[in-house]
């Protein structure tokens, strides 16, 4: 790979974690303060984003992640918070927040893009929502 090819790799992958980041950090405030959606409406919006550069990045399975971690964020604003699947789907997208950073960094120092690695997250953050595994 060349020198800005490598550069650039860099440059993609830095920003996908602060992103990664912040979405966990909006995660952590609206866990420890429920009554104000914004936090996981601030969550989803960046999981959208990062949805979108790994998809230019071809990076499809970390791109299935955070699209699922997306809807279950918004499915998590419409549900009352205390309800089991609230809970659930909480626990869900911290476990899915810490793991899809070091999954994209390996992808991006030249791993290979795994689905299957990332299969018991995705069926996680389904079952939350009802929606099939």
């Amino acid at each position: 790979m060349s020198e800005v090819a490598t550069q650039a790799v860099d440059v993609v992958a830095r920003e996908i974690g602060v992103s990664l980041g912040a979405a966990r950090q909006s995660l952590e405030a609206y866990a420890e303060q429920p009554a104000t959606p914004g936090a996981l409406e601030r969550c989803s919006e960046l999981l959208h984003e990062v949805c979108g550069v790994l998809r230019v990045v071809e990076v499809y399975g970390a791109a299935l992640l955070a699209e699922e971690m997306e809807h279950t964020a918004r499915f998590l604003v419409a549900c009352p918070p205390g309800s089991r699947p609230h809970g659930d789907g909480l626990e869900s997208l911290m476990r899915s927040l810490v793991q899809l950073p070091a999954y994209v960094e390996r992808v991006l120092a030249g791993g290979r893009d795994l689905t299957l690695v990332l299969l018991p997250l995705l069926n996680d953050l389904r079952a939350v929502r009802g929606s099939p595994l």
